[in-house]
């Protein structure tokens, strides 16, 4: 099987500080443990553009191929507005170059961009041999990161519920929707039927599938302070995350048990928040910097008005930082229903409070909750999720393939190899009996026949199921 990946990065200068493309990269990795004949193509922006290693991707592996471009708008004073468009010619050349010139194909493209995936599956449809293939060349599953509704920041950027429809209007063109957060598919159902009918929003939605964020939990050490000492509020201070309410919190805890404030940001601290005498403030965060401060801290409170399986809280409770926690739907999707450390905005500091004020039971509480997380975010859970979708999207079209004379023709060619078949070679020997079939239909011809990807890079080689 071989899967194309095109994540989305918001922050499209910086690959690794995108939570879009950490939960792509720990999904890969599990799939390639699953699946040893696995092959994944990445659609990113290069290296030097996005500033990251291959090997944070993954692409120092055989398995592994990295597809580089530059996207759209890139280097302009604008690029952040467009993070989530796509896509360029010079994109779709790359495409073209790095996996269908050496005769490769794409089973299921994953895609993460908001706009422009009609493009992509134009493309990949013709690239695959369109219509005259037997079986649909590639199967396209949207992959809702954060899902743009109107009561959210950035589903408020433009007027009209524009974002809102652009995301939905996507979604209707996909083959199928993962959604890493259960809140979104509900709230796609609730806001959904202002553009699609109900009959077809049903039908897109009863398949979808939720992927979870996975978090791999053994990066973190889970150790709790006998007595809390530090209020790490880590992330950005975009609006939504209410930092006022949080800080008044923290000068609460202060006052009452000395308890001061590490704040650490990938950007700068907002203004008037790093200067409070009981705050220690760390603007643009290092990776090294966060995670000794994930160490470090207590005790964090999130007070957002909303988030889609947020990475960083439950990395601080994940490292042994106690959680208070706003009461709002999105939380449970990792929290556990009756979480008692959750709370209304104007009832977080007084939760706070009391959490330090019994911390023996904060802690507990908190243990039960990162006990809760294991179970929805565990790589090896969303991997295995994630993976049987993929899977049988393939096994439902080798299933469907009717290949008419292409099958005899591709057999009679595949018994002059040795046994192991490079696509390209048998393109050109099934071409001596035949005319020129697609690439779509010598893979399948293939799987029908008893072959399997060896997931070897560049032109496939297929080899016997039971090697």
């Amino acid at each position: 099987m071989r899967v194309l990946f095109v994540p989305e990065l918001y922050r499209p200068d910086d690959a690794t500080a995108n939570g879009t493309l950490n939960d792509a990269v720990e999904l890969v990795a599990e799939w390639l443990d699953i699946d040893p004949h696995l092959h994944v193509y990445w659609l990113l922006a290069p290296p030097e553009v996005a500033d990251y290693d291959p090997e944070y991707v993954l692409a120092d592996r055989d398995r592994v191929t990295l597809v580089g471009a530059e996207p759209f708008l890139h280097g302009h004073e604008h690029e952040d507005a467009f993070s989530e468009t796509g896509y360029t010619e010079a994109q779709f050349r790359a495409v073209e170059e790095a996996i269908f010139d050496p005769t490769s194909y794409v089973d299921v493209a994953v895609d993460q961009q908001v706009t422009g995936r009609y493009d992509l599956y134009k493309w990949l449809h013709r690239l695959g041999g369109g219509p005259d293939a037997a079986v649909r060349p590639t199967e396209l599953v949207g992959y809702v990161h954060d899902l743009r509704l109107p009561f959210k920041r950035h589903g408020r950027e433009l007027p009209d519920d524009a974002p809102m429809k652009a995301e939905l209007s996507a979604a209707a063109v996909a083959d199928g929707l993962w959604f890493k957060a259960g809140v979104d598919a509900e709230r796609m159902r609730e806001y959904g039927t202002a553009l699609l009918r109900e009959e077809f929003l049903d039908d897109l939605l009863d398949g979808a599938l939720e992927t979870g964020s996975p978090l791999d939990f053994a990066d973190f050490e889970e150790e709790y302070a006998a007595v809390p000492e530090l209020l790490h509020v880590a992330g950005s201070g975009w609006g939504k995350k209410n930092l006022d309410v949080v800080l008044d919190a923290a000068e609460t805890l202060h006052r009452e048990f000395g308890i001061r404030t590490l704040m650490t940001n990938m950007d700068p601290i907002p203004d008037g928040f790093a200067a409070r005498e009981f705050v220690d403030a760390v603007p643009e965060c290092s990776r090294e910097e966060y995670d000794d401060a994930l160490r470090r801290g207590d005790l964090t409170i999130c007070a957002s008005d909303h988030e889609t399986m947020p990475r960083t809280p439950f990395e601080q409770a994940a490292s042994g930082q106690v959680l208070v926690v706003r009461d709002e739907p999105w939380a449970y999707d990792c929290v556990p229903e009756d979480y008692r450390l959750a709370g209304g905005l104007e009832e977080l500091e007084a939760i706070a409070v009391r959490a330090v004020r019994n911390w023996d039971e904060a802690v507990a509480e908190n243990r039960r909750m990162v006990e809760r997380v294991r179970e929805v975010r565990g790589p090896e859970q969303c991997g295995r999720r994630t993976y049987r979708d993929l899977a049988e999207r393939v096994e439902r079209r080798v299933s469907g393939f009717e290949g008419s004379g292409i099958r005899e023709d591709v057999e009679a060619a595949v018994s002059t190899f040795d046994g192991r078949v490079p696509l390209d070679d048998l393109r050109k020997r099934v071409a001596e009996r035949a005319d020129d079939c697609t690439v779509t239909d010598l893979v399948y011809a293939l799987r029908s026949l008893g072959y399997r990807d060896a997931g070897n890079p560049g032109t496939p080689v297929f080899v016997r199921s039971t090697e």
